[in-house]
């Protein structure tokens, strides 16, 4: 894997990885969805050598956990283009996994002269009755009665289950329960009126990512990018849940290279 360089952009924890000798155009920018971070993509980012690959801790999680919280999308996509910008002055492939990716897609609208092709791996899309998420409709669930912090745990029980939870190292559990307001922030935008995207007007060429073993509402979520927008093209990584950048990685890698491939075009 290239070494690492790590700026802080706008109080956002910003890696960029850098081959050695000439990378592949056009640079690569990675974006985490909800209870992830930058650090989640590392494993991809070890297979897809020869490429400016940039990743970036969205803001509340991690190392930007002290910047703040996006609360809407139009925030969330200034975030992104101002790490763009700290990348490069021309046009980047871009990556996104789950709301990573649907912050992505929302991106390519408004920055579309700066985004020469999306990779969206399972994005959410919850303005649609199908879709319904187990883990946040469980962290809903709890109301009032949660903390911030419980609500947070409970999304990741339910996305790694409790034998994996507890066996993470304190710190981490910790580190983890400190994000539970950017978690019940990430739920409401992806639920609120400026988050529903008209796939049909998007205007880059795509690549819809999905795992074979992904529940039905993440694979539906794909077919929806490949029905509605007119220049789109499905990865599908076999075996692989939502989670394949974490247990599927060269896979998860190969539809990142995908994804780079359409923007060369």
């Amino acid at each position: 894997m290239a070494p690492v360089t790590v700026v802080v952009v706008d109080g956002l924890a910003v890696q960029r990885f850098i081959p050695d000798g000439e990378s592949a155009a056009p640079p690569i920018v990675m974006v985490h969805g909800a209870m992830d971070r930058a650090s989640g993509l590392r494993r991809a980012v070890r297979h897809l050598e020869g490429i400016d690959v940039t990743t970036y801790d969205r803001r509340g999680y991690a190392g930007s956990l002290a910047s703040g919280i996006s609360a809407t999308m139009s925030a969330q996509v200034d975030d992104l283009l101002a790490v763009i910008d700290s990348v490069t002055s021309g046009p980047v492939a871009l990556i996104g996994h789950s709301l990573g990716g649907l912050i992505a897609l929302h991106a390519s609208i408004r920055g579309q002269d700066r985004i020469a092709a999306v990779g969206a791996w399972e994005p959410p899309m919850p303005w649609f009755d199908w879709y319904v998420s187990d883990a946040a409709e469980n962290v809903r669930g709890l109301g009032d009665i949660a903390t911030p912090s419980d609500a947070a745990e409970m999304f990741m029980r339910t996305m790694i289950g409790d034998r994996l939870w507890d066996r993470l190292p304190a710190a981490m559990r910790a580190e983890r329960r400190a994000e539970g307001e950017t978690l019940r922030s990430d739920l409401a935008l992806t639920r609120s009126l400026e988050s529903v995207l008209d796939l049909a007007t998007l205007p880059v060429r795509a690549v819809a990512g999905r795992g074979s073993e992904s529940s039905s509402r993440f694979r539906r979520s794909a077919d929806r990018l490949l029905a509605d927008m007119a220049d789109a093209v499905c990865f599908e990584v076999a075996g692989a849940g939502h989670g394949a950048h974490l247990t599927h990685p060269a896979e998860f890698a190969a539809f990142v290279r995908a994804a780079h491939a359409r923007a060369t075009r």
